[in-house]
């Protein structure tokens, strides 16, 4: 019996998405160990971006926004993956990002729907495809991780911890 990992993997996911799911890991982590982006108790602990956004602020949303960097994140933001009243599963369309707060919460939708909202199917072809359309959700994780870059250069804290570990 194959391994379960060599089984999940045998139809590879494509690169963006395996770099986006590390960047995104490290980037968590980074917060949690920074201990200034960490919220929790002896229960568990989880990475506090509603905080992060509030140190970020507008100014940091706005200079986003100007650079160009995450215009499809930014404008048509990941969907949210729902279940109808029969059952049904599908995908809500959640409107532009308006400020610092959507946005973070924006890219953690896009680890959420490759991570547990089935983007990737198989047709049938043995190969992979994207329900929403590769060059979309491509984008989307790419744009996610330019965002996450350019908290890490304007946060030292969080840049040494995501490069120490």
């Amino acid at each position: 019996m194959m391994d379960l990992l060599e089984e999940a993997l045998q139809d590879k996911l494509p690169e963006v998405a395996v770099s986006f799911f590390v960047v995104f890991s490290r980037f968590e982590c980074a917060m949690k160990r920074s201990g200034t982006y960490a919220k929790g108790d002896d229960k568990g602990v989880e990475a506090d971006w509603d905080r992060l956004a509030g140190d970020m602020g507008k100014a940091f949303f706005d200079q986003a926004v100007a650079a160009g960097v995450a215009p499809v994140l930014i404008g048509a933001p990941p969907k949210k993956q729902v279940k109808s009243a029969d059952g049904t599963l599908g995908w809500r369309n959640m409107g532009a990002v308006k400020n610092v707060e959507d946005l973070f919460l924006a890219i953690r939708r896009a680890r959420n729907n490759l991570i547990h909202g089935g983007k990737y199917q198989d047709d049938g072809s043995g190969h992979p495809n994207l329900v929403d359309g590769a060059e979309r959700s491509d984008a989307l994780l790419r744009q996610s991780m330019a965002i996450m870059r350019a908290v890490l250069e304007s946060r030292p804290d969080l840049r040494d911890g995501y490069f120490k570990y």
